[in-house]
């Protein structure tokens, strides 16, 4: 099983450091971090064609998990669920968690278990620790 974390933000900086942050953490040959953050000419923004691109490279055996941070990210992250082949959106999950957090705690999760629901799962916990 191949895992892909998409991390999609107006932010090129923000998923590429997130990107970096994560591959030095959570290393297994079976999990990809794909950085889509801002737009093709580098500028703020997000591009429902870079995420259309990286599923479409996929294998089909793989299952993405979908973060985004704010507004538009996350309209465009639904918007290539909705234009990717109907075979392929059973393995596109977009996770209502934090991008930094939820990407962070699926990517490691991902490292050890091959439960997609536990991946999502803790993902969506991963805000459930912290300050009070």
């Amino acid at each position: 099983m191949q895992y892909a974390i998409l991390l999609i933000s107006h932010s090129k900086q923000i998923t590429d450091g997130l990107k970096a942050m994560i591959e030095d953490m959570a290393n297994a040959e079976h999990l990809v971090i794909h950085s889509l953050g801002g737009t093709e000419t580098g500028e703020l923004g997000s591009d429902p064609t870079k995420i259309l691109d990286v599923v479409a490279a996929a294998s089909p055996d793989t299952e993405f998990f979908v973060f985004a941070d704010i507004g538009s990210a996350v309209l465009n992250a639904e918007l290539a669920f909705d234009l990717i082949e109907e075979e392929r959106k059973t393995h596109y999950h977009l996770v209502d968690a934090p991008l930094v957090e939820g990407a962070f705690a699926a990517a490691i999760t991902a490292t050890i278990s091959e439960d997609s629901q536990q991946i999502i799962q803790e993902a969506k916990r991963s805000t459930k620790e912290g300050w009070d």
